[in-house]
């Protein structure tokens, strides 16, 4: 009799903590259902010539045609001093947003100009990713909200970012006064300065834009500014009327935040797949 009580009393919490583990593997499964990023394997086939698959480019990425601008293509280190003119040469707003930033001379430097900006009454949003940028120090960023930037930071390690901790800001770009945009590959670390001389320095390539295309621009800006802040920008200081600046056709793919579908994926399979000599 002794022996079946106490079998007993042992086997009710063994089969309680069962019961829970089972509870908490199906709910974490249902969360890692919702939460990950199905990324489908892609089939394309395309025979056309270049100029009669470009409202294919713009469809399937989520995008429109927009004509009327101008591109101004820099590599390597070229591309800061575009930068840094555009920075300086804005009188409403200045928007920047950037993967990583890391202590050092060109996060020194660009943290003054932005400041400068700020203190002369230019509207400053800078959007950093929270993990890319851990390492642009103390003084770079107090610089900053000390001059009245608004600064936030993509995706911080908070309670409410634990399912998307992994979903990082990769965009590298600048928009001022809403008429000129900026956007490439380079980020903020001298490493990307120079002209990839060493193994040391980065090769890359950013281009300016003028025209139409802009509000494309600052409309990616918006979108994980708005995600992140809560923050709707409008009027001319951001959004202006925008003339056509030249003759190229242009759009804009992107990655939206969550589980966007893949924009950029789709673009980069049709860019391979059009291209006829290189």
């Amino acid at each position: 009799m002794l022996d079946s009580l106490l079998s007993a009393k042992i086997t009710l919490p063994a089969s309680l903590a069962l019961a829970l583990l089972v509870v908490v593997i199906m709910l974490a499964l249902v969360i890692w259902s919702v939460k990950r990023h199905r990324d489908p394997k892609l089939d394309v086939e395309c025979g056309q010539p270049l100029d009669e698959l470009i409202p294919s480019l713009s469809g399937l990425t989520h995008s429109t045609r927009v004509e009327g601008n101008t591109v101004e293509i820099f590599e390597n280190g070229a591309y800061f001093d575009a930068l840094f003119e555009e920075i300086a040469s804005a009188r409403r707003s200045v928007h920047f947003e950037t993967y990583l930033w890391q202590e050092g001379k060109l996060g020194d430097r660009l943290a003054e100009t932005l400041a400068e900006r700020a203190r002369a009454g230019v509207k400053v949003r800078v959007l950093l990713d929270a993990s890319g940028c851990k390492k642009m120090g103390e003084a770079a960023c107090h610089k900053l909200e000390e001059a009245g930037c608004k600064v936030a930071r993509y995706h911080a390690p908070r309670l409410r970012n634990i399912g998307v901790l992994n979903r990082r800001d990769h965009r590298k770009l600048a928009v001022l006064d809403g008429r000129v945009a900026l956007a490439g590959g380079h980020c903020i670390v001298d490493t990307w300065l120079g002209q990839a001389q060493d193994k040391e320095h980065f090769r890359d390539i950013s281009v300016r834009l003028r025209g139409p295309i802009v509000h494309a621009v600052q409309s990616a800006f918006s979108e994980n500014w708005v995600d992140e802040t809560g923050e709707l920008f409008v009027g001319d200081d951001v959004f202006p009327r925008l003339d056509a600046a030249g003759d190229i056709t242009m759009h804009v793919a992107r990655v939206k935040p969550e589980r966007a579908a893949p924009a950029v994926k789709i673009l980069h399979h049709l860019v391979l797949c059009v291209a006829r000599h290189k």
